[in-house]
């Protein structure tokens, strides 16, 4: 954390919404979720894969498994 207050780093978190009418929606499978996954990628390549999520993607994913 010494890093976040020397460099003046801002961190930012989202959340916004109920989770549970969400979940509802995604556990229904009305929703098509996987449209909104521009690309993947494996744990390895994570550094890429924040450098691609930065450009012009809609959303990364990084599989851990």
């Amino acid at each position: 954390m010494s890093s976040v207050v020397v460099d003046e780093i801002h961190i930012v978190g989202s959340r916004c919404g109920a989770f549970a009418p969400a979940l509802k929606l995604l556990q229904g499978g009305d929703l098509d979720v996987a449209s909104l996954i521009s690309e993947r990628y494996g744990l390895s390549q994570a550094v890429h894969a924040f450098e691609r999520a930065a450009a012009d993607t809609v959303k990364v994913l990084i599989d851990v498994d």
